[in-house]
């Protein structure tokens, strides 16, 4: 027959620090999903402004706007690096401005006309030079989107850090947890602790004991977090995209689809197992040590 462990498995120090470990790991899954999400709809941003430009056509006094649209696209299409060149209806135009003047403030206004651009990530054009040859059309302007392109990347930046800062947030409250759980366990135990003490038993045997109990709380609680947080984002990804229409229905769309990530995405969220079986091991170990000091 085998002998008991000596810290039960219902203890209810163990049971506390597995549904708090739980929960600190489906908050890091979340944050890590955060980062994957924001990185893919970062790239699926930048990587369609980078190969897109836009050339803006505004109505000038004394000039045929339609005129000038085609000279535009004439230039535009006829300059070295362009792949394609695709003119705007004027209802694109106004479909733009409605989120800010509405549908009933455009008519008789000026819109713009908008030529869209698509370059030769290989051999792209010469801004400069295609800027430069936009002036001879009247009231022609050359948008690069770099100052989009500029803006998503520091949005990226900040986001990443806020999302690394909350990783770091809950892995010091994991150890914390740890800690007072693993000194309530021993006081709850004392009488055991002090009888093996009293038959000759080292403070490793002890800790060697206890830390098994320590290491199935991890991992359980490790992979419980990461079962929610997987259902969490299959969740968005069904019930997640919205019925609107615009800039608002494309981002809930790319944030928001069913989940593709790669397996180094998965790699990393269950890596969370991992590193909650670690700080629970060599917290409880390194805690056991020097409170089985005091107590001796």
């Amino acid at each position: 027959m085998r002998p008991g462990a000596i810290i039960p498995a219902t203890a209810a120090s163990l049971t506390s620090l597995t549904v708090t470990m739980a929960v600190m790991c489906y908050l890091a899954c979340l944050a890590i999903g955060a980062l994957i999400l924001v990185d893919r709809a970062v790239t699926s941003w930048t990587s369609g402004l980078s190969r897109e430009m836009t050339v803006q056509v505004r109505v000038v006094r004394g000039a045929d706007i339609a005129q000038e649209v085609e000279k535009a696209r004439a230039v535009t299409a006829a300059f070295p690096g362009i792949i394609e060149v695709d003119v705007l209806d004027e209802k694109a135009g106004e479909k733009l401005l409605e989120p800010w003047l509405g549908t009933r403030s455009l008519a008789g206004l000026p819109v713009p006309r908008l030529i869209r651009v698509v370059t030769d990530t290989e051999n792209p054009p010469d801004v400069s030079a295609l800027e430069q040859a936009l002036s001879q059309v009247k009231g022609a302007t050359l948008d690069t989107h770099q100052k989009w392109e500029s803006e998503l990347t520091r949005m990226a930046r900040a986001l990443s850090a806020v999302s690394y800062a909350i990783l770091l947030l809950i892995s010091v409250s994991a150890i914390a947890i740890v800690i007072f759980a693993t000194r309530a366990v021993l006081q709850a135990n004392r009488h055991i602790v002090d009888l093996l003490h009293l038959v000759g038993a080292r403070d490793s045997y002890i800790a060697r004991q206890i830390d098994g109990r320590f290491l199935r709380t991890g991992l359980l609680s490790g992979f419980i977090g990461v079962g929610l947080g997987l259902f969490t984002f299959l969740l968005l990804g069904l019930f997640g995209g919205g019925s609107e229409s615009g800039v608002a229905a494309a981002s809930r769309g790319l944030l928001f689809s069913t989940p593709s990530i790669a397996i180094w995405s998965y790699g990393l969220l269950f890596a969370v197992p991992l590193a909650a079986t670690l700080i629970c091991l060599i917290t409880a170990r390194v805690t056991l040590i020097r409170r089985l000091g005091v107590i001796t």
